[in-house]
């Protein structure tokens, strides 16, 4: 289940304290709540389950009944030291595809595994990162009946612009640009996110997370499509709104847990899935 349903992110021990007195807490989806990047031997790590269903989709697919996946991810952000960070994303998927007829295709097991580097140059009066992912599909079947995937490399850039609003929280914007070889298109996407403590251990944020396809996809049919929440050119914005809690004095030195729960809804879209879905997730900031 490809940008539906998995939504992590990021955040280290060594800023935790004075990112809390500022009223921010960083703990949100595939950058870090944005910009921040932990210092050397700090890091952040995900543990997240979340289920995902859709019977609407944005386009003509008159076949399509339903959709439904469970997605298992290890999420994993480590500081190198000089403003350098690595991460990573690890997908197990259990997904089903029911067509008007009844015809059930299911798929399981490991999907697209990404890996980046982050680099932090400005501080202030807002803070900028620049941030390079690649994707590999070397874990799944791309001619599965139904893959877990779209079974291409891609490559991604992208700007990351964070800024605090001291007790007020935080913003953070985004915008990349995702190359990807062979058949499907090229994708630009962004992010708005907002964020804030409403206590030491309590924190929400909200973000909308989008896709924007660039047209240069092979001609396709989208309603043929083995893996709808995949197709090879799409447009998707997503809602999520998340709660978490954090375990422990944000000032302490040694790992500090915590659980948080996220509610994301497609909210428009083109050649892809119409649905909803939630994720749970067990964090720890170190």
């Amino acid at each position: 289940m490809v940008d539906h349903c998995n939504t992590d992110t990021f955040f280290r021990h060594r800023l935790l304290k004075s990112i809390t007195t500022a009223g921010l807490l960083m703990a949100g989806t595939t950058a870090w709540a944005g910009a921040w990047v932990p210092a050397e031997g700090d890091g952040y790590n995900k543990f997240a389950v979340a289920p995902y269903n859709a019977k609407d989709f944005f386009g003509d697919n008159p076949d399509f009944k339903e959709f439904t996946g469970i997605n298992y991810s290890i999420y994993a952000e480590h500081g190198l030291g000089n403003n350098v960070a690595l991460y990573g994303t690890l997908l197990y998927q259990d997904l089903k595809q029911t067509t008007q007829e009844n015809v059930t295709t299911r798929g399981s097991g490991f999907g697209d595994v990404e890996l980046g580097v982050r680099y932090q140059f400005l501080t202030d009066p807002v803070v900028l990162s620049t941030a390079f992912l690649v994707k590999l599909p070397w874990l799944y079947d791309r001619d599965a009946e139904l893959p877990l995937g779209n079974g291409q490399v891609d490559y991604e850039s992208r700007l990351l612009l964070g800024k605090s609003l001291n007790q007020f929280g935080y913003i953070g914007v985004e915008v990349g640009y995702r190359y990807r070889t062979g058949d499907p298109s090229d994708e630009i996407r962004y992010l708005f996110e907002y964020g804030f403590n409403a206590t030491d251990n309590l924190y929400f944020r909200t973000k909308l997370d989008g896709t924007k396809s660039v047209g240069n996809s092979q001609p396709f049919d989208s309603a043929a499509s083995p893996n709808l929440s995949a197709t090879p050119e799409f447009d998707l914005g997503k809602l999520e709104v998340t709660g978490g809690w954090s375990f422990g004095k944000p000032d302490s030195n040694q790992s500090r847990w915590g659980l948080e729960m996220t509610w994301n809804k497609d909210l428009y879209g083109r050649n892809t899935l119409d649905g909803m879905g939630f994720q749970i997730g067990l964090t720890r900031v170190y």
